[in-house]
């Protein structure tokens, strides 16, 4: 069962600015009970009233997704030199200041790399699952293919077009 109290320091966390793991990296286990309840208090928190739009980034390990995002909305998701994500982070962005964008918030996820170097003799059954989650949560998901050669990003667009699929089902 949930602690109630853990969901709502969460959904505090996130309306403070700071940026939370969704996914654990090391297990790649995502409890729905538990993504329910941070969501569901975080709700709460902010008003069921309010339009949340949700942005994601997919991409190939290291092609600079949290870069990305850290340069177009002035986050500081961690970012160094050999670092990778691992797993599935989120940070809450307020919009009410600007009356032009048709929402009052933004939800950023960052999700860890593609084609890992550690999951390469696996089938890729886990990049699947995790396009799938990350592109099934966003109303818009952004695929980073920079730097990436032809047959990677054939790749990249195939685990996306699965998840497309997988969602359809």
């Amino acid at each position: 069962s949930t602690d109630p109290g853990l969901p709502n320091i969460l959904s505090r966390q996130l309306v403070e600015g700071q940026a939370i793991e969704l996914m654990d990296g090391d297990h790649g286990f995502l409890p729905e009970k538990w993504v329910k309840a941070v969501f569901t208090s975080l709700a709460n928190l902010i008003g069921h009233d309010k339009k949340m739009f949700v942005l994601s980034v997919i991409g190939i390990q290291s092609s600079g997704k949290s870069t990305l995002l850290n340069t177009m909305f002035g986050l500081e998701l961690a970012v160094s030199a050999g670092r990778c994500t691992r797993g599935i982070y989120a940070q809450l962005l307020q919009t009410t200041h600007r009356a032009d964008l048709p929402f009052d918030c933004m939800l950023v996820l960052d999700s860890e790399g593609l084609r890992a170097h550690e999951l390469s003799d696996q089938n890729y059954e886990h990049d699947n699952e995790l396009a799938t989650l990350v592109i099934g949560l966003a109303d818009l998901a952004l695929i980073n293919i920079k730097g990436e050669n032809t047959t990677e990003m054939t790749s990249v667009l195939q685990i996306v077009a699965h998840a497309f699929l997988r969602m359809k089902l």
